[in-house]
């Protein structure tokens, strides 16, 4: 599994659920197992399973394995470990009041948007 691929198959999984606000962290200089953090928003619960379930089948079909998850049932925070890469599925005021981007903010950071039929849009930040 090429990493960057995984990446952009991740981000992509997101979108096609209607995830927004998608935000690729490198975590790789932090004393973290993890190198990339990878946070999305959902309007409502409903949304951030079925993104969830989505990012899920999409990843084991590339051959990767959910080594963890957890906040499925309640949603408004749902976190799948990759081993590698993390995903965190927010609602926008959990993901407002946990603040990982303020936490993290040393982190080099890429914003994915909603690019329409041209795919998603990537702005280094």
């Amino acid at each position: 599994m090429e990493e960057r691929g995984f990446l952009e198959s991740m981000v992509e999984a997101i979108h096609q659920r209607h995830g927004f606000d998608v935000v690729a962290m490198d975590m790789t200089e932090f004393p973290l197992t993890m190198d990339v953090f990878l946070l999305a928003s959902a309007e409502n619960r409903i949304q951030s399973r079925a993104i969830a379930d989505h990012v899920e089948r999409t990843a084991r079909n590339e051959g990767s394995r959910l080594h963890h998850r957890e906040g499925y049932d309640e949603g408004s925070w749902i976190l799948l470990d990759f081993v590698d890469l993390v995903v965190h599925i927010f609602l926008p005021e959990t993901r407002s009041y946990y603040g990982l981007e303020m936490l993290w903010s040393d982190a080099p950071a890429m914003r994915f948007e909603d690019g329409g039929p041209d795919g998603p849009v990537r702005t280094p930040e």
